[in-house]
């Protein structure tokens, strides 16, 4: 019977997110927002960590930036990877704070030409606060957050 029970809450669960996201996304298709380029509302100057940088290090960047993830790059600029206050704390509990870092590899992007629909459906379906955008090479050229996406929902231009 329990069983039963967590079912029926789970599959409500799914479905109230599918509503949700779909009501975000008509909000953002009524206010004609659907297709604006994340080029034009992202972070256009992100902080991002240099592959091989120690844990400790890392840490102090987030902090300093007061951020909770951000782009990973090799030394071209490239995307390798993301790194996150959670992926910190676990090596922090297991490891040398001197080691070099190790970061969640293949990350979620998006292009300068995605649109705001698209950063919508990957942050929520995702459940991230940010992600990292990037040109045809994989190079860095900005990071749009979940405040970015609201803040052009409820007609704020910056």
């Amino acid at each position: 019977m329990a069983d039963n029970n967590s079912t029926k809450i789970s599959e409500k669960a799914i479905s109230d997110k599918a509503g949700n996201l779909q009501k975000l996304t008509d909000k953002a298709k009524a206010s004609d927002l659907s297709n604006v380029a994340v080029k034009t509302f992202m972070d256009k100057n992100p902080f991002t960590v240099p592959e091989g940088t120690k844990i400790y290090s890392a840490i102090m960047m987030l902090a300093a930036h007061k951020v909770g993830s951000a782009p990973v790059v090799n030394r071209s600029q490239h995307i390798v990877g993301v790194i996150s206050e959670h992926d910190l704390l676990i090596q922090t509990a297991t490891r040398d704070v001197a080691a070099a870092m190790e970061y969640t590899k293949n990350p979620l992007t998006l292009k300068g030409e995605s649109t705001l629909l698209d950063a919508l459906a990957m942050l929520y379906k995702n459940k991230v606060r940010r992600v990292p955008v990037v040109d045809p090479f994989g190079v860095v050229i900005g990071v749009v957050t979940r405040m970015d996406v609201l803040s052009r929902l409820i007609g704020k231009k910056e």
